[in-house]
């Protein structure tokens, strides 16, 4: 789950860092290892403006934290802002594995996460963020990957959360970071051993 080095006990939840991060650079780099250490992610570091602290401490205006990635480069890089989770190991910082809200700046000048992005997502959210109908910008949206069927992009993107139009998929409900930041607590953070859950039951 974590990098080479990184205890389950330094991503205990004293050691999380939430914020709304804006992207200033995500470069991949060759990480020093062990001798006959397989590495089985793409590692990239990541340099972000914090915009927004959602939870922990931290008083720089800028961060920047290692992020590993099974599938390539990570997901959270193809967005402007984006409600991160780090946790810090020493003087180091690592992106909690996958986790990460698409976020975007609103006429009210709060950051709102769109509406929930397929089946699991939304399960996960039930009772915690309801995402609810709001005015959103032209920059609100999700881009479609190509090879995408239709079928594969309304599975996705319920009519009831996005609209649909050419590559993208543009956001018609949202939540506010904090309640998407409480999904995290109650799921998967929670079962890494963070906010009173149990990490050698985690699956990550």
């Amino acid at each position: 789950m974590f990098a080479a080095g990184f205890s389950i006990e330094a991503a205990a939840q004293e050691n999380l860092i939430v914020f709304v991060g804006e992207k200033l650079s995500v470069e991949q780099f060759e990480p020093v290892r062990e001798k006959n250490v397989i590495l089985m992610d793409a590692v990239f570091k990541a340099r972000y403006r914090v915009e927004q602290l959602v939870y922990g401490e931290y008083d720089g205006e800028t961060i920047e934290f290692e992020a590993y990635d099974h599938y390539g480069v990570p997901p959270f890089s193809g967005f402007p802002h984006a409600l991160l989770f780090v946790s810090r190991d020493g003087n180091r910082f690592y992106h909690q594995k996958y986790q990460f809200y698409p976020v975007f700046h609103t006429a009210s000048g709060a950051w709102f996460g769109c509406g929930p992005v397929g089946e699991s997502d939304l399960r996960d959210r039930e009772g915690i963020a309801e995402a609810k109908p709001m005015p959103w910008s032209s920059d609100a949206y999700h881009p479609l990957k190509p090879e995408w069927s239709s079928k594969d992009r309304r599975k996705l993107f319920a009519r009831e959360h996005f609209r649909i139009d050419g590559d993208k998929a543009y956001c018609l409900t949202g939540s506010p970071v904090d309640e998407l930041f409480e999904v995290k607590k109650r799921t998967v953070l929670k079962a890494r051993g963070m906010f009173g859950g149990d990490a050698t039951k985690a699956a990550d």
